[in-house]
């Protein structure tokens, strides 16, 4: 009995592992960003199989291992680790009109779910001038680029350059309450590299405004979204 036990924990801890890694997890809604099509309280699930799972880049990133590093010296020994962007193969890329759930690029980093409203492709040459730097300039950040502006002169690696080729799509990301959402308005384009997964269908939803069983949005149980 003993070594069905000691076979069976981690084997379902692996399953456990491997499910969160590749396939999806469930996620919280906090905002109300995707109103009406998404709303507060509604548990949706992140279908990471469509677009191919992205890989850990360090030990934080692999579920139940990471508890981990909430120890500090773990923690900061950890933020050394870069296993690099890797990203299992998928059915197809992330198309216009998905929603879609992604790393925000601004600190703490947190997980955000907006709707794919326009995409730059890999290969795409984009042009930095003056009037669009502060929508793009970023982008060139991304692609590993030293960029700057000066006197309304853009700057590239040091050089007067403006062009910069892509080696990965870029999505603009708008929420579709547009009055009340912090998107690619404020932040830009998000490299396919922040991109989590796929969203179609809520999981569960709850009304913390209810009490008891009136709690559950019993009409949104696995409700599909588009």
């Amino acid at each position: 009995m003993k070594l069905f036990w000691k076979i069976l924990i981690p084997a379902i801890i692996s399953v456990v592992i491997l499910l969160r890694l590749l396939a999806g997890e469930v996620c919280t809604v906090s905002s109300e960003s995707m109103e009406p099509t998404i709303i507060v309280g509604d548990r949706l699930w992140i279908d990471k199989f469509t677009y191919g799972a992205q890989l850990p880049k360090r030990f934080a990133d692999i579920p139940l291992l990471n508890v981990f590093t909430w120890i500090k010296p773990l923690r900061l020994a950890d933020r050394k680790n870069d296993w690099g962007n890797k990203r299992m193969k998928g059915l197809r890329m992330p198309r216009i009109g998905d929603l879609v759930v992604f790393e925000s690029p601004e600190p703490p980093y947190p997980l955000l779910v907006k709707r794919i409203a326009s995409r730059l492709r890999t290969g795409d040459t984009i042009v930095i001038h003056a009037s669009n730097y502060n929508d793009l300039h970023h982008i060139a950040a991304c692609e590993g680029k030293d960029i700057f502006m000066k006197n309304d002169s853009v700057f590239i690696n040091g050089k007067p350059e403006s062009i910069c080729i892509l080696s990965q799509p870029y999505y603009r990301m708008l929420g579709d309450n547009r009055k009340n959402s912090y998107d690619s308005r404020q932040f830009g384009y998000i490299p396919c590299s922040s991109v989590v997964g796929r969203m179609n269908f809520v999981f569960f939803s709850i009304n913390t405004d209810n009490r008891f069983v009136a709690r559950i949005r019993w009409n949104r149980f696995f409700k599909a979204i588009k």
